[in-house]
């Protein structure tokens, strides 16, 4: 996927959450309540990451240990299995950090390698996201803890809302016109 695509890509998705949190802040506050504690999109992200993971992991030079990866999708499917059944903790909030670590690992390498100019701007976003990622994977219960100022105080929440349509179109507009 060129860094055209990725940047409206994730410009839509950005300026579609703001707008819903504008619209339907209701939503957004539901889904912040109920996310935290959620099994399936525990397990939905999780199959993401072993796949995003096993990908990765077979595009790598391992050197001496080269000689794995042909079983490497069978290892990622023994740590999906294990992850679901034996990780009492696998918390949604923590599934999606290890999705933001890894989603921006072809988002970084397809920016630097483009030449297009300003790409640092989706670079910076990719790597504030990965900062958040780490963070719940070592924390999940920060979740809770970033999200529930925003969704007690209806001002603030406006004006983040407002502020990631704002973003979404600016990377929108980088993917049209500059990338």
């Amino acid at each position: 996927m060129s860094l055209q695509w990725i940047s409206i890509l994730l410009g839509t998705l950005a300026t579609a959450g703001g707008i819903v949190g504008i619209l339907r802040p209701d939503l957004v506050k539901r889904f912040a309540e109920l996310f935290p504690r959620s099994t399936i999109p525990a397990w939905v992200l999780t199959a993401l990451c072993c796949w995003m993971g096993a990908k990765e992991a077979s595009a790598m030079n391992m050197g001496a240990v080269d000689v794995i990866k042909p079983y490497i999708p069978f290892i990622a499917v023994g740590v999906f299995a294990a992850s679901v059944i034996y990780m009492k903790e696998l918390l949604a909030p923590r599934a999606l950090g290890g999705f933001l670590c890894l989603v921006a690992v072809p988002i970084t390498r397809t920016a630097s390698m483009s030449g297009s100019p300003l790409f640092q701007v989706l670079v910076a976003a990719v790597y504030l996201g990965v900062i958040y990622g780490i963070i719940l994977l070592m924390s999940p219960w920060y979740f809770r803890k970033f999200y529930t100022p925003l969704t007690a105080n209806e001002g603030l929440f406006k004006l983040v809302a407002y502020s990631k349509s704002a973003f979404g179109i600016v990377l929108i507009v980088l993917g049209i016109f500059v990338y």
